[in-house]
């Protein structure tokens, strides 16, 4: 039996361009993606293979200059690659030429940083602010040891939402004022207790702290109502030992990283409103410690969570528990 007919369809001629696809049919033309389509593509790409799409059509030609996630990565130039003295003049190329009035996302990652580099580093944070980035990640090579020391600028941004810095150094007489912020990750990085009461003071929605070998932090009080989330990674180094944790509205809370045991290692101070505690760090010890001493402070470390209804605990824990 024939088939009936189809009413309205519309029919067209093949033409030589047209290519199957592993169904049959014909594949939609890249130029004829809608923009929003092509910026949810190039938000999952490094600015330099963004770029790189503009050989595409004639239509991608200029399509990257308007993206609104700028992500750089300097991971595969950093290892004695004559390349990578051109990072800087990579990303001041896409700046020149990006058009987007709006920067959602600002990375940059993996730069090796010298002190030539900061008033170019002054300037890329400029245009990410002055265009309301809400993502702004600043992760610089740890060789040599040479910190970029933020600009005053950056302590005052109405738009950024999520933070993270490594390698930097904070003004300690600047005014910080982060109304939407509410991650904040800082890395190898000089904190005293000032600092800290100044971020807390100027993040009023600040949510989730991530404190990664932080050193010159004794005390972390944090009295803000609106932290819930502290991650605490620890460092061998001596001078990132940690005394004491106050944090009475903190409801998760992860310790780890590798510490060297002191006699004053850190203490549980109010933590009365947790639900959740991770102790996944371990401890650097010698033939001459006390593993008394290490058992003791271990056990009222955990007692102090005896309340908090989900607890997981690491290797190094459980081993020096069992002693």
């Amino acid at each position: 039996m024939a088939a009936p007919p189809v009413h309205g369809a519309a029919h067209r001629k093949s033409s030589p361009g047209d290519r199957p696809n592993r169904a049959g049919g014909n594949r939609p033309h890249l130029p004829l993606l809608p923009d929003d389509v092509i910026h949810y593509i190039f938000s999952f790409l490094p600015i330099k293979d963004a770029v790189r799409t503009s050989v595409l059509s004639k239509r991608w030609r200029s399509t990257w200059t308007t993206t609104t996630n700028l992500v750089f990565d300097g991971f595969r130039l950093r290892f004695r690659d004559p390349l990578s003295l051109y990072f800087p003049y990579l990303v001041d190329s896409v700046l020149r030429q990006c058009t987007s009035p709006t920067v959602k996302k600002f990375h940059l990652t993996n730069f090796k940083y010298r002190r030539r580099y900061a008033p170019k580093l002054n300037l890329w944070l400029q245009f990410a602010l002055g265009r309301r980035v809400e993502d702004l990640r600043l992760w610089l090579s740890d060789e040599p040891w040479i910190e970029y020391k933020l600009p005053p600028f950056l302590y005052c941004s109405s738009w950024l939402v999520r933070l993270e810095v490594n390698w930097c150094r904070f003004w300690s007489n600047e005014t910080i004022r982060w109304p939407c912020l509410k991650f904040l990750s800082i890395e190898d990085a000089a904190l005293g207790e000032d600092m800290l009461r100044r971020i807390f003071r100027g993040s009023p929605v600040l949510e989730s702290l991530k404190l990664r070998r932080c050193y010159r932090v004794r005390n972390i009080i944090i009295d803000s109502t609106s932290v819930k989330d502290l991650v605490l990674i620890g460092s061998k180094k001596s001078h990132s030992y940690v005394d004491k944790i106050w944090a009475p509205h903190l409801l998760s809370l992860t310790l780890s990283g590798l510490w060297t045991w002191c006699t004053h290692m850190f203490r549980l101070d109010d933590i009365s409103s947790l639900v959740e505690a991770k102790l996944a760090f371990s401890i650097r010890t010698s033939l001459f410690d006390d593993k008394r001493e290490r058992c003791d402070w271990l056990k009222e470390l955990i007692e102090k969570l005896c309340g908090v209804p989900t607890i997981t605990i690491g290797v190094w824990c459980l081993k020096v528990h069992a002693q």
